[in-house]
């Protein structure tokens, strides 16, 4: 006989490395850095491939739901990137919240950020800075493995809690794993020009 008891709710979180940014404003605080050229090509890019592929934004049905809330660093270029993501996916402007514990934050501030998120929401997009963001994707994925995260990297994950505040190291389900360098080579003529051509980020 089939159990009738409700399946465990997931949360997901999608982690967004903010886009490159502009180092020629001279005088300027880390803080405020704008996004480059490149980074303003990256952002919409990913924030297509993303809700086309994974959000139901295109023909194919979405395969996790939609974020309810995005949560960025007050950083210029990661609120940057994230307003750029934001009107890709056509999300109302309320959805997008800043948070300061996210500037520069190391993993376990991350986590402590996770955990506080309203237990209402089961999707947050995440924007923020390395070398935090790429740990705390490194500690919390229970198998996988995410080599590096580049300007404006996406690592989304699956997390087997029903409660934000229920998070912690060493038990997410990797579901994704986006680069800029990834869509430029897989779909050139829709993407060019929106990673570096010698490797870096």
């Amino acid at each position: 006989m089939r159990s009738t008891a409700p399946l465990l709710l997931m949360k997901y979180l999608t982690l967004i490395r903010h886009a490159k940014s502009s180092w020629e404003q001279t005088g300027s605080a880390d803080h405020d850095r704008p996004l480059n050229e490149r980074g303003k090509l990256a952002a919409p890019a990913v924030g297509t491939f993303l809700y086309r592929t994974y959000f139901g934004g295109g023909q194919t049905p979405a395969l996790l739901p939609r974020p309810e809330r995005l949560v960025t660093s007050t950083a210029l270029r990661a609120l940057t990137t994230a307003q750029i993501i934001r009107e890709v996916m056509s999300l109302p402007a309320e959805t997008l919240l800043l948070d300061s514990r996210l500037y520069l934050a190391e993993a376990a501030r991350i986590l402590e950020t996770v955990r506080s998120l309203d237990e209402r929401w089961q999707h947050v997009m995440m924007f923020g800075h390395n070398p935090g963001m790429h740990e705390f994707a490194e500690r919390t994925l229970a198998r996988a493995h995410v080599p590096k995260m580049p300007t404006c990297t996406a690592v989304l994950l699956g997390l087997p809690n029903e409660y934000w505040g229920l998070v912690d190291w060493g038990e997410a389900q990797l579901i994704g794993y986006v680069t800029p360098k990834t869509l430029e080579r897989r779909f050139p003529e829709l993407y060019a020009g929106i990673s570096r051509q010698d490797g870096g980020d």
